[in-house]
């Protein structure tokens, strides 16, 4: 999550040095709940002092409203397509159809098992 917050920030102050302006806060989404947790609520209680400091930039991030963190249930998260090895079925022809929508209209009777 410090990483990808990181790289926000450095997107942010990329952009706005062409001069392209940056309107509202980024969304994050992710599936892991207890790290949602951390990072949006400041009263949650954090065990490890290496957790502490990665999350205290999360969280002063969050509190200048440079980024809102939520909640994406695994069985809709489109990164696992990207990160995590699918077998072929119904669940990889969505993930597919939803990523590339915009270059192709799939239809799913034409996939096949090769």
């Amino acid at each position: 999550m410090k990483q990808c917050c990181e790289y926000l920030r450095g997107l942010w102050y990329k952009l706005r040095m062409m001069g392209i302006p940056v309107v509202g806060p980024a969304l994050i989404y992710g599936d892991n709940q207890s790290v949602l947790c951390n990072t949006s609520i400041p009263d949650s209680t954090l065990k490890k002092k290496s957790q502490s400091i990665a999350y205290h930039f999360v969280r002063e991030g969050a509190a200048r409203d440079e980024w809102r963190s939520s909640y994406v249930n695994t069985h809709d998260n489109e990164a696992d397509l990207l990160t995590k090895v699918l077998a072929f079925g119904q669940k990889r022809i969505q993930f597919v159809q939803r990523l590339l929508h915009h270059i192709y209209a799939f239809d799913a009777r034409k996939w096949r098992q090769i």
